[in-house]
């Protein structure tokens, strides 16, 4: 169909030179082009582009007019729910490539993912060539989001987080221009790619270093959870004495309907083939009082990452409420209140995963990931029904409140909160600092915020005002529905 006009701008020009496609509203693409994660997005149009070129024409074109870019990569987030964006969809972009290089000295391989890749895709390549990378922990999130987020992976304790794994990336910044970004090329807008969210650029390319990985061991306890905070504590004193090859994650799942009741299981993970290995560490957990059930089996990496369900287009959706937080020392009065935190706010959801390990070898301002200190990272969700107020969600989320007093931080991977000053609980101040800085030279007008928006400041912010308004706005419409990818 003809371009149309999109906030005032002509988008015949950009419609001409892509490779890829532009879908606007009315066009018969534009229904299906606007979905994420089963769900309705009013985005301005949407570029699916075929190349890193088509990338640098989206962005040109968002500049041009003020629009807002929302970066679709292969998996399912929530930004896309904030309307009145131009959404660059990264989803043609699929190609995952071992290098044909000579491997590293332990066998490690370095490994070219395309921006628009899923983490299913990688693990089931990779799994191939007998690699893995410590990634996410379902088939459908995407490389990028996650990965520029952090990634804590059911290897984290062995190889750290997927942003550590990180070798490089192909960056396509706010003015268009395509980067390679290393340690010895940008290693200062390298250091912000890995745990800056998004805010300096489109990532059309990452490199990661895999590992050799033959098979892991893989054990799933379901548990009496009667008693919760009796079990994060045996669970924390297992795992504080646990080789690093051992990773696991305790949870409390709420009911999803009569064939899924809600349930409290252990999931662990050995990074590596030996049974017996394995079982030897895996046996206090399994000796456990509250274990009704366990299941121990080899199995390779990919087969970990589990499929997300996915709601069907047009379902109304509950009113997610969380919390999380990088929590240095779980000692028993932290547990207690946590838990008790959660039940009082009525959120059935619990989860406890074990860092430590690589994830601690981390120099603390070796990447925008600072709190290398913490030994799990805690999470709760509660759900209220759809018509709730925000008055019913705020007073949830203060229920939840030792989780932001007693935590170093919070995780933004596990949070599409819009609430402006998040990054000041993502970030230790001069972590802020160090990323508003490379905002301010690399996106000083705000392009990138649709993400949890680090703002670029500076001594001349009208220059920027464009964009924070417009972002700002699509928030408050949005800001109740946006829910946890």
């Amino acid at each position: 169909m003809p371009a149309r006009s999109v906030a005032g701008m002509s988008l015949d020009h950009l419609a001409s030179t892509l490779e890829g496609a532009l879908v606007l509203p009315g066009s018969a693409d534009f229904d299906t082009a606007r979905l994420y994660h089963g769900r309705t997005g009013e985005p301005a149009a949407v570029v699916r582009v075929a190349g890193v070129t088509d990338v640098v024409a989206a962005l040109a074109a968002a500049r041009a007019e003020g629009l807002p870019v929302a970066v679709r990569g292969g998996g399912h987030s929530n930004w896309e729910s904030l309307p009145g964006a131009l959404v660059v969809d990264l989803g043609e972009l699929r190609r995952v490539e071992v290098d044909g290089g000579p491997p590293a000295a332990d066998g490690a391989r370095l490994v070219h993912v395309d921006g628009g890749a899923t983490w299913g895709e990688v693990a089931d390549e990779l799994g191939r060539h007998g690699l893995a990378i410590s990634s996410g922990d379902t088939r459908s999130v995407g490389v990028g989001k996650l990965t520029l987020g952090a990634g804590i992976g059911w290897v984290v304790r062995r190889w750290g987080l997927a942003l550590d794994q990180l070798t490089g990336v192909q960056l396509v910044t706010a003015r268009g221009e395509v980067l390679e970004v290393s340690a010895s090329s940008h290693p200062e807008l390298f250091w912000g790619v890995r745990g800056g969210g998004g805010n300096l650029g489109v990532v059309t390319r990452f490199d990661f270093l895999a590992h050799p990985l033959a098979g892991i061991v893989h054990a799933r306890l379901t548990l009496d959870g009667s008693d919760l905070a009796a079990l994060v504590r045996a669970f924390r004193d297992v795992m504080r004495a646990a080789p690093r090859e051992l990773n696991g994650s305790l949870v409390r799942t709420p009911a999803m309907g009569p064939d899924m009741p809600g349930q409290t299981t252990l999931e662990l993970a050995w990074a590596g083939p030996d049974e017996d290995a394995a079982r030897v560490a895996f046996a206090p957990l399994l000796a456990l009082p509250q274990v009704q059930s366990s299941e121990v089996a080899a199995a390779q990496y990919r087969d970990l990452l589990q499929k997300a369900p996915v709601p069907p287009p047009g379902m109304v959706m509950p009113t997610v409420v969380d919390e999380n937080g990088w929590f240095e020392s779980l000692d028993d009065d932290l547990i207690d209140a946590l838990v008790a935190a959660s039940d009082a706010a009525g959120a059935p959801m619990f989860l406890v995963r074990w860092l430590g390990g690589a994830f601690g070898d981390v120099d603390p301002v070796a990447t925008a990931i600072a709190f290398r200190t913490a030994e799990a990272f805690v999470l709760t969700a509660g759900f209220l029904p759809p018509g709730s107020t925000d008055a019913d969600a705020a007073g949830m989320k203060a229920l939840l409140a030792p989780f932001a007093e007693r935590a170093l931080g919070t995780y933004g991977n596990f949070t599409n909160a819009v609430a402006p000053g998040l990054p000041g609980r993502m970030y230790p101040p001069a972590t802020l600092a160090r990323l508003a800085a490379l905002k301010r030279e690399w996106d000083p007008d705000n392009l990138f915020s649709r993400n949890h928006n680090v703002l670029p400041g500076g001594p001349d912010p009208s220059r920027r005002l464009r964009y924070v308004a417009c972002g700002q706005r699509s928030a408050a419409k949005a800001g109740r529905s946006a829910q946890k990818s």
